[in-house]
């Protein structure tokens, strides 16, 4: 929705699609037909986009991986305290990163992202340790 949101104020649709939103002008993939009056107000609806496509990608990179680890873990976990505790650190992590970086605040964004790295580092250690004691 966020990515869609962007891509509207900065042209960036298919076409066909100003007849959906004609109050936001011309659409042509890239914006590049899109006329901005104010250079300023380009450069953010641009930044806001570029920042939006950024989240997903590393929503993309991230999370898949992240819970392939935790369903994986889960099987033979060693601690289901621990599991619980890591498996609700990823999604608080993964969450608070996505904020950060709509919010642009920084060093909150880095420790999302650590958040969710450390967790899914410890979810693959208890399942390990679990498969190896069962």
């Amino acid at each position: 929705m966020m990515t869609g949101k962007y891509r509207i104020s900065a042209g960036g649709r298919p076409p066909e699609d100003v007849k959906l939103f004609p109050e936001s002008g011309a659409q042509d993939f890239s914006g590049d037909s899109k006329v901005f009056n104010n250079p300023e107000k380009e450069k953010h609806v641009k930044q806001k986009l570029t920042r939006a496509l950024r989240i997903v990608a590393n929503d993309l990179e991230n999370i898949p991986i992240g819970l392939i680890v935790m369903w994986g873990s889960l099987v033979c976990c060693y601690n289901v305290n621990a599991h619980i505790a890591c498996s609700a650190g990823f999604a608080l992590g993964r969450v608070g990163h996505t904020i950060s970086y709509e919010l642009e605040l920084q060093p909150h964004r880095a420790w999302g992202w650590g958040l969710g790295i450390v967790s899914s580092s410890l979810l693959a250690a208890n399942g390990v340790i679990g498969a190896f004691l069962l």
